[in-house]
């Protein structure tokens, strides 16, 4: 019996090019972001009913969305005459383990708020703020201690239950995307503590060949008899060290990593932040050669679902080299290639048609 090898042809490029469709069919659906319309600040009782806290942290909840600062937000007339209320959905309160604060702490409860997703954006728009896409960059967090109460000895702060609350709360209350380590063997042998205190660039090789992460956040805690000191090194793939230096005379870690994440998060908005004048939702057709296999698409699909200024895409066309997408953007075309640009991921090749742009694939 004679094979047919131009239908197993058709039938083989009709599966690769479904299995494409099915890939790129989710992009936006599975993307790392946070929960936009929620945040807390620590308050030192459970009323629900004071308007100064949920003021508070509705500004909390525009810095997020915006990257705006939060003395901005807290004195831009829009803020100030909105009637927060009416935009909010519920509030509660969770208390704080004793073992977590400080003895002379005067908070004991995290206030939360939970905001209308459309509220939020009325805002944001009528004051003109900036837009911080909601997709959040993974940031690989290192920390190291070292104890001047006990044996001087600088180790890993991974099992300080006090300092790890702290880190993971702020960062959740501030719309940070932090991960860490696994800390086994691996990382032990190719990033020492001492290695972690000295910004050196061990921590950041190892998060970006074993877990693929640009951003880094190396922590060096020091613990005194009258205060606690934190430095702060901050890098992102080939960028140089953004070094900041905190302490507090109360050893309050609570207050402490607040100034840590808030220096953190505003660090990170300057990359990633959207000008009011640089939104427009608009759709173009995006056309991406040089395509070798399935790893190339699996990679653009995490890539282009990271980038957050992509509202939809649909699948126009597929070939062994060559993808084609229609795509709803939420910015200008100008920002959208500032932004390719940035990760040299896609090198734009030409402007196609009108709202057409093209790309090679960058391996």
């Amino acid at each position: 019996m004679a094979i047919d090898t131009t239908k197993i042809m058709r039938i083989v490029l009709f599966a690769k090019i479904t299995l494409i469709g099915m890939l790129f069919t989710v992009f936006c659906v599975n993307a790392v972001s946070f929960d936009r319309a929620k945040s807390a600040i620590l308050v030192e009782d459970t009323n629900l009913n004071d308007p100064l806290k949920l003021k508070q942290v509705f500004a909390q909840i525009i810095v997020n969305n915006t990257g705006e600062t939060i003395s901005d937000v807290l004195n831009n007339p829009v803020f100030l005459e909105a009637n927060i209320q009416s935009g909010l959905k519920r509030s509660y309160v969770e208390q704080i383990g004793h073992n977590y604060l400080s003895d002379n702490s005067p908070y004991k409860y995290w206030f939360y708020a939970v905001m209308q997703k459309k509220f939020i954006d009325k805002i944001i728009a009528d004051a003109h703020f900036s837009v911080l896409p909601k997709n959040r960059e993974k940031i690989m967090t290192w920390l190291v201690e070292n104890n001047e109460a006990s044996q001087p000895e600088l180790i890993y702060a991974y099992d300080n239950e006090g300092i790890m609350y702290w880190v993971k709360h702020w960062a959740d209350v501030m719309g940070l995307n932090l991960v860490f380590p696994k800390m086994d063997e691996v990382d032990s042998i190719n990033v020492s503590p001492q290695s972690i205190k000295s910004l050196s660039f061990e921590a950041q090789k190892q998060a970006q060949g074993r877990y693929f992460v640009n951003h880094n956040l190396l922590l060096s805690i020091e613990h005194k008899a009258d205060r606690v000191k934190v430095r702060s090194g901050y890098v992102y793939s080939g960028q140089e060290f953004a070094v900041s230096h905190f302490q507090d005379m109360n050893s309050d870690m609570a207050s402490l990593m607040y100034s840590v994440f808030e220096n953190l998060s505003q660090r990170y908005a300057q990359q990633y932040k959207i000008d009011n004048a640089n939104i427009q939702r608009h759709s173009v057709q995006i056309v991406i050669n040089s395509l070798s296999n399935y790893d190339d698409v699996m990679f653009l699909e995490d890539y282009l679902k990271r980038l957050s200024v992509i509202d939809n895409s649909t699948i126009v066309s597929a070939t062994a080299n060559q993808l084609v997408l229609t795509s709803d953007l939420t910015v200008t075309t100008d920002s959208f290639l500032a932004m390719l640009n940035r990760d040299k991921v896609l090198l734009p090749i030409e402007q196609g048609s009108i709202n057409q742009l093209v790309f090679s694939f960058n391996h």
